[in-house]
């Protein structure tokens, strides 16, 4: 690492800079007004999503203590800003033209060292688009109470195997020939997994890696996500040149079609500076074969006008899933300039895809919710493929009723009805959704973490106790067994304890259309929190006998972000075991003031879990691992199964 050392002071090679004012850190007793924005142990730009504007007259209050935390008294409830959605229905669409792009294939060999590293992060940090200075509303739920937490066992609980995936070291060294050293260091470590034909392919940030399901064995990779879709490296380090930016990576395996699909977000910038500029596109990479160490076909979709407002825009944390008959996605969309211009959703063929055509994709841009605000839409992906049904095939997403809201107890559920008909020249799509009460979930306050060895900390002098969890927006959804399971993080009381924490809402919801109506009932719910200690980003996995798995990452006052899960069935959740136990703490440039954090490292925006053909359930989350590190950050991943047979609490 060249200059770098423990020595706590600033090294000449790094420019001087003024420390930024500290930034308060609020915990449960607060005043909400709709008028303003929130922060919740968060940096002044982080979090913040669009305004709420049915109640910006309103204002609420929310004071807890330990005392009244004991139950959920009428004290704690909130006001409410809207009414219950009603159900509504949309074929609005408009078709779009999917573009091919080329072959690929990941690298055979990658790189294991550079010649030096540098200070060189990314100049557009992982923030999710959110936007600053937009508020939110009180909502109308208050904070959870959990009076039996999980307990945390110390055995690794039922798994099959764990191996470490990808760290942010290899996402740094990922690239060969043209591409090598043209890697940022970027956090959170965003992450997809997909498994399947005895293969694990993971995704993290800008680098994907292959490994063997048997053992763990790397097989291909750590490949630079830039040069696997033929894009310009990241930066030219001899030229500083900027190229191109890449950013979500999500992956899937469809076991129907024994086909691998892997997504990701690309936005030009300008060579000069690194700034947004058009033309936007959401990328799309299809295998071959089952094989996904054989050869790829690339296919790109335009976004630049696909918004509501201020184009050009781009497509944030794209999420992908299939059913029997289509291929999804759903985005986030901004302007370059500034604003949420709307979801996004696309719908085209699999088997049209798969098989190396050009099909139709269906595009909805900003669909509406009745009674609710659509936000962050997780199309639900599938434990196994049955046959069609009276709808003609159906694609379930789901997303909280409205993300503006700090607490609420209503989710939305969306159905899109007449997939089967994606295989034709002209689709006929319907798109539905509903709001239906659940469970009170708010947005969680960021985990503490001890004080531990930080080189990266300790050159710059600076401390980073906590580890951001971002917001309440819906998680990875799993449809199997004709229930609709999903995930959350929530702010928890948790027993006596006059803190709040970070803990998981999950939800079992069973969705019905009767005559043409999209109906929905709560067949399940509960959290998952434990004393002492936060848990976030969770990803849900269950098989189509029920049986599943929550994969998160756990931080504490005693414990350093670690990667956990607890299993899940229908009877409930386990306690919560460790797939690895963090090893240090989050010591990345993200939450130091010295590159505009506030305090808050960021380990990653989502976590991820999926079933294979075999119906085993395999997760991959965030944690800090022993072992070699850049400078600039120490996160690292960790991949687990459990079998079939032990996936139940």
């Amino acid at each position: 690492m060249g200059n770098a050392s423990s020595t706590g002071g600033i090294p000449s090679f790094l420019p001087s800079q003024s420390p930024s004012p500290a930034l308060p850190l609020i915990r449960l007793n607060y005043s909400v007004w709709c008028s303003e924005s929130v922060i919740l142990r968060h940096p002044p730009a982080h979090n913040t999503i669009p305004k709420n504007q049915s109640c910006t007259s309103q204002r609420g209050l929310l004071t807890a203590t330990a005392a009244t935390l004991t139950r959920l008294p009428a004290s704690l409830a909130l006001l409410v800003c809207l009414l219950l959605g009603t159900v509504s229905a949309s074929a609005q669409s408009a078709r779009q033209t999917l573009q091919y792009v080329g072959p690929s294939q990941l690298d055979s060999v990658a790189a294991t060292s550079i010649a030096a590293d540098d200070l060189q992060v990314s100049p557009h940090p992982e923030s999710d688009a959110e936007l600053a200075g937009t508020s939110k509303g009180p909502g109308s739920a208050s904070v959870p109470l959990v009076t039996s937490p999980q307990s945390i066992s110390n055995s690794p609980g039922d798994l099959a195997l764990a191996f470490n995936g990808l760290t942010h070291r290899d996402q740094r060294f990922a690239g060969t020939g043209a591409y090598a050293n043209t890697q940022f260091s970027t956090e959170p470590p965003d992450e997809g997994l997909a498994v399947g034909n005895g293969f694990v392919l993971q995704t993290v940030n800008a680098a994907m890696a292959i490994y063997d399901a048997a053992g763990g064995r790397l097989l291909q990779g750590p490949t630079a996500l830039n040069q696997f879709f033929r894009l310009k490296p990241e930066i030219n380090r001899s030229s500083t040149a900027y190229g191109d930016f890449t950013s979500d990576p999500r992956a899937y395996y469809d076991a129907q079609l024994q086909r691998w699909f892997v997504s990701v977000v690309a936005i030009s910038t300008n060579p000069e500076n690194g700034n947004f500029v058009a033309p936007t596109r959401l990328l799309v990479a299809v295998s071959d074969s089952r094989d996904p160490t054989q050869d790829w076909k690339i296919y790109s979709i335009d976004t630049t006008h696909d918004g509501t407002a201020g184009c050009p825009c781009f497509g944030d944390q794209p999420v992908i899933a299939t059913d029997e008959h289509g291929f999804y996605i759903s985005t986030n969309a901004f302007s370059l300039r500034e604003g949420f211009a709307g979801v996004q959703i696309y719908a085209l063929s699999k088997q049209l895809l798969a098989g190396g055509a050009m099909p139709v994709v269906v595009h909805w841009n900003g669909p509406a919710l009745p009674g609710g605000y659509a936000f962050s839409l997780q199309p639900v992906l599938h434990s196994s493929f049955g046959t069609d049904d009276a709808a003609h095939g159906v694609e379930y997403f789901t997303s909280v009723a409205d993300i503006r809201n700090m607490f609420d107890h209503r989710l939305a559920l969306w159905a899109l009805t007449n997939t089967a008909s994606l295989d034709d020249p002209i689709p006929a799509l319907r798109l539905r959704s509903t709001i239906l009460n659940v469970e009170p979930f708010g947005i969680p306050p960021d985990a503490p973490q001890p004080a531990g060895p930080t080189e990266l900390g300790s050159l710059i002098s600076e401390n980073q106790p906590f580890v951001a969890t971002n917001d309440q927006r819906m998680q990875q959804a799993v449809f199997a067994g004709g229930k609709l399971w999903s995930a959350l993080t929530t702010m928890v009381a948790v027993e006596n304890d006059p803190k709040p924490h970070a803990g998981i809402a999950y939800f079992a919801i069973t969705p019905f259309l009767q005559s043409g109506v999209l109906k929905a009932e709560v067949a399940r719910q509960g959290y998952v929190a434990v004393a002492n200690a936060d848990l976030f980003y969770p990803a849900v996995a269950v098989g189509a006998d029920g049986k599943g798995a929550i994969a998160f990452t756990l931080s504490g006052a005693h414990n350093y972000p670690s990667a956990a899960y607890v299993s899940l069935s229908d009877s409930g959740v386990s306690d919560v075991n460790f797939l690895a136990a963090g090893a240090a703490p989050q010591d990345g440039f993200s939450g130091y003031q010295y590159f505009g954090g506030g305090g808050s490292g960021r380990t990653g925006d989502y976590s991820a879990a999926t079933v294979d053909e075999h119906g085993n359930i395999w997760m991959a989350a965030e944690y800090i691992p022993a072992g070699p590190r850049t400078l600039l950050a120490n996160w690292g991943t960790l991949v687990g199964s459990v079998s079939r047979a032990q996936a139940a609490p």
